[in-house]
């Protein structure tokens, strides 16, 4: 009986304590903008007030809910699940209502599996495939105006009523070209998006501010800092045009990999034109199937695309969820992949890009000392071992006893979410010391393990394979530049070559594996 009378007033403290917060945002939203000379007009009131609304509703809910709580019963970590669940539809209907920037960040947010509670991640991804649209009146008048055109129908010959997709910062519609009568996608900005931008970062900060204090364990500003130094190189199209260009050359060498072709004069800051490409989602296993495409031959290219990124050029495509990589099959029948959204790359400085290789080094032998070393070069301290855990998405018993023999089964899946959710602290503090670009690392990964996931690859370890080459030939190959005497660079290209030679044994050692419990399982006997 003491305890539901308790509970009852509890959930009336939140509610005054709620409402209390709520007229106390509307006020303040009024003297921040005021202060900081936004003009009303802009409705960033109201999203100020949106988002005052929806972090204090959170952090109540959090505050009074785990009032008096024992953090280690089973009480709390019920309570504590249903509070991440309540939060996350609150963030969910905050960024649907503010859009722009907001949907930016739940989608960043959607991506760091394994780093965030499950309930964030899943009811948060929703984000990646859901982002509203513009009108199409807005978006011709965004085409008319950054281009200097009277009409859309200057430009084309026809541009689709409907857009091909919606993301959270433009959308991307199906055209053809008047001068050529070439098919072209065109990719325009959210009309509303640019002069949201600087008060949405700002009252991110803001808010981001109050919760640190208010919950000194959970670190949420690296978050925001990646956003404010972000943000205004994605809505410059001119930088997206550039990298497209930069990537292509890049990797000229890897005949699979589709950069659509851009043409300049059909682009501005606000919209780029560009070849349009015909394609599959990588995740939409359906149409991969139907299409007879080779599984096994999607997941080596994509590791070896992602892998030359991190560990061999140190040039990392910064948006790597499934919409933005696409398979097709050429005209000769060869599988391409298309990688699309070149808005935002980050450069790997060479110490970095090196710790992070040798880190892997160390985590395939596997050297608890090494790993403890790179790790700690890379700022995570006495963390270490909960970063090796973040980086290859493995418990620590599995890095131990060495990530390519220990099976990754459902038992261990299920270990990883539960220990994730009670050291979301330690976590934040990881995220908060590492480099901002080990973010965009983390979402890459992130991606190929789930793409190997969903094709049921993962018993062959395709990408994990191809990284293996990368980090090797990385290693190797800035030893080699360092070196001198020919003695010593035909000494280290044999260790190289060596290394290799063994990932390959390796690799046939696991297609025979396969092939064996196939045969098995055809005649009945597994």
């Amino acid at each position: 009986m003491i305890a539901v009378v308790r509970r009852v007033f509890r959930n009336r403290l939140v509610r005054a304590f709620s409402t209390g917060l709520t007229l106390t945002t509307a006020g303040v939203s009024v003297y921040f903008l005021h202060r900081n000379d936004y003009s009303l007009s802009s409705i960033g009131a109201v999203r100020f007030a949106r988002a005052g609304i929806a972090v204090g509703r959170i952090a109540t809910d959090y505050k009074w809910s785990l009032h008096g709580l024992d953090p280690d019963s089973k009480e709390y970590s019920t309570t504590m699940k249903q509070l991440h669940s309540r939060g996350a539809e609150k963030l969910l209907a905050l960024a649907r209502a503010n859009g722009g920037v907001f949907i930016k960040v739940g989608q960043h947010i959607a991506s760091l599996q394994y780093l965030l509670p499950d309930e964030y991640i899943k009811t948060l991804s929703v984000l990646h495939s859901r982002a509203p649209e513009s009108k199409l009146d807005e978006v011709k008048r965004v085409v008319e105006e950054s281009l200097n055109v009277p009409s859309c129908d200057d430009l084309f010959e026809f541009l689709d009523e409907r857009p091909k997709g919606a993301a959270s910062l433009a959308q991307v519609y199906e055209a053809k070209l008047i001068d050529t009568g070439e098919r072209v996608a065109v990719k325009v900005q959210h009309p509303k998006v640019k002069p949201h931008s600087l008060i949405d970062i700002a009252t991110m900060e803001f808010f981001v501010n109050i919760v640190d204090r208010l919950f000194p364990d959970f670190r949420l500003m690296w978050l925001v800092d990646e956003v404010k130094r972000n943000l205004p190189k994605e809505l410059d199209f001119l930088n997206e045009a550039d990298n497209a260009d930069r990537v292509r050359r890049m990797f000229a060498h890897l005949p699979y990999l589709k950069i659509p072709k851009i043409y300049r004069k059909y682009c501005s800051d606000r919209v780029l034109t560009m070849e349009f490409c015909d394609g599959f989602q990588i995740d939409d296993i359906r149409a991969i199937e139907e299409h007879n495409f080779d599984k096994h031959d999607i997941c080596q290219k994509i590791g070896t695309l992602f892998s030359e990124m991190i560990f061999v050029n140190g040039y990392i495509h910064c948006d790597p969820h499934p919409g933005n990589v696409l398979v097709n099959k050429n005209s000769e029948g060869e599988l391409d992949i298309v990688l699309l959204d070149h808005g935002l790359y980050a450069t790997l400085q060479d110490d970095f890009r090196i710790n992070y290789t040798k880190l892997w080094l160390a985590l395939l032998k596997p050297d608890r000392d090494l790993i403890k070393r790179y790790a700690s070069k890379m700022g995570v301290g006495e963390l270490y071992g909960l970063f090796a855990c973040i980086v290859t998405a493995r418990s620590w018993k599995a890095v131990t006893g060495g990530i390519d023999r220990v099976t990754f089964d459902s038992q261990e899946q299920q270990e990883i979410g539960e220990y994730a959710a009670s050291l979301v602290p330690q976590i934040s503090q990881v995220l908060e010391r590492v480099p901002s670009n080990m973010l965009l690392i983390l979402k890459t990964n992130d991606l190929i393990r789930s793409i190997e996931h969903r094709m049921g690859t993962l018993n062959r370890q395709d990408s994990f394979l191809q990284m293996s080459r990368c980090c090797v030939r990385s290693v190797f190959q800035y030893r080699l530049s360092k070196t001198r005497s020919w003695i010593k660079k035909a000494l280290v290209a044999s260790a190289m070559y060596y290394q290799l030679a063994r990932i390959v044994l390796f690799q046939y050692i696991l297609i025979v594996a396969e092939w064996i419990h196939r045969s098995k399982t055809a005649v009945g006997f597994a």
